[in-house]
């Protein structure tokens, strides 16, 4: 029997096939879920906020000592600067801030991810820096979207819906039009061109560095930057970074997290030896 001759007909019948499984592998590939999550937050805010009082930037690159930092969101306005990272996910949501990795889980299937507080506290210190703000002028904001559902507490900033009720629930000015101006500005003149030659080369620089700095162990102790009366300006340092000596008893420093106050979820290196010791440093 000739081969050909049997499933020509066959693919002659069945060739649209061919297409809607590329259109299905696109669907579920991790670069077109981000894409429409970044595109219903651009879509969300243009709607429903004010483009006199709000400036959206997408696909904010700017350089660091490491190489690059990416940021889904900044919308700049006189009640300050929300520096937005968004995730599409579905699913349980399992995070606690002083982890540098959170959960997925889809049935039995678990994936984890970076601690996306962590991750978004590199880009809160990056715009810090390249704007000279202090930190009541700036806002992280965590917004997932997708079915997804948080099956821990999560601070009020770390959101699966209600991201423009939250930005408008900012009302208290803490920056003048003319400042408003001027952040914008010094944002568009600081990027990289927002093009993919810069993400494919960001995207390389990330797996660089997560090759050269695998994950340090998750830390439950968490001394509050309340406590200790000092917040850290942390530059521009991934979860990833190596720990600096302490200075006060020459022990190792851990990541942590602040669990309590106004710099909640931001990390800092702490003491192994705590409580004997309640040293931190930055790098």
């Amino acid at each position: 029997m000739d081969f050909i001759a049997v499933i020509h007909p066959l693919l002659s019948q069945l060739w649209y096939l061919l297409p809607l499984l590329l259109l299905a592998m696109l669907v579920k590939s991790p670069w077109f879920k981000g894409m429409m999550g970044e595109w219903f937050i651009n879509l969300g805010v243009q709607l429903f906020l004010d483009r006199r009082e709000y400036h959206l930037l997408k696909d904010v690159t700017l350089p660091i000592e490491q190489g690059t930092t990416q940021i889904d969101h900044v919308v700049v306005s006189r009640f300050g600067v929300f520096v937005i990272e968004t995730k599409n996910m579905k699913g349980w949501i399992f995070g606690d801030p002083a982890h540098q990795r959170w959960t997925q889980q889809i049935y039995r299937r678990k994936h984890r991810f970076q601690n996306p507080l962590h991750q978004n506290h590199l880009h809160m210190m990056t715009l810090k820096s390249l704007l000279g703000l202090a930190d009541h002028q700036l806002h992280s904001v965590i917004c997932f979207i997708g079915d997804c559902t948080f099956k821990t507490p999560m601070p009020d900033k770390v959101m699966n819906r209600g991201l423009i009720r939250y930005i408008k629930g900012k009302t208290t000015q803490v920056l003048t039009a003319a400042e408003v101006t001027r952040v914008v500005e010094t944002i568009q003149q600081g990027r990289l061109a927002a093009n993919r030659q810069t993400h494919r080369q960001h995207v390389a620089q990330l797996k660089a560095r997560h090759r050269a700095a695998p994950d340090k162990p998750e830390v439950s102790i968490v001394t509050p930057l309340s406590q200790t009366g000092y917040s850290p300006p942390f530059k521009q340092t991934e979860a990833s970074a190596v720990p600096p000596p302490c200075p006060r008893c020459g022990g190792a420093m851990v990541l942590r997290t602040a669990r309590k106050g106004d710099n909640q979820g931001s990390p800092f290196w702490g003491c192994s030896h705590f409580p004997k010791c309640r040293a931190i440093v930055t790098r």
